[in-house]
């Protein structure tokens, strides 16, 4: 019965892990297929940069941002975000970028 806290708080850190992990793999493919929409090339890793408490129709929950980069002809890199209430994409946003059908200068 000693041991019941340390496993409770295992228990709840390996919980908050696994929720992380799908988010990043939603946010991920959701940055993937903007990208491939928008005609340009995905780098290849996002990046958490926002997390905080919010409130949903279903009650509390995380809002998440992650950042991450793509390029259209390799010489310049452009950023893009998603956002997540959750486990659930809310938006992605990429940043300005030439339009992929004119030819380089």
């Amino acid at each position: 019965m000693d041991n019941m806290p340390v496993l409770f708080a295992l228990v709840l850190i390996g919980l908050a892990w696994w929720n992380a992990l799908g988010a990043r793999k939603n946010a991920r493919a959701a940055a993937q297929k903007a990208c491939r929409q928008a005609q340009v090339v995905f780098i290849d890793e996002i990046a958490l940069r926002r997390l905080r408490p919010g409130w949903d129709t279903g009650g509390p929950c995380l809002l998440r941002r992650y950042d991450f980069e793509f390029y259209l002809r390799g010489d310049r890199r452009y950023a893009g975000h998603v956002c997540l209430r959750g486990q659930r994409v809310r938006h992605v946003q990429l940043d300005p970028y030439p339009d992929p059908a004119t030819p380089p200068p």
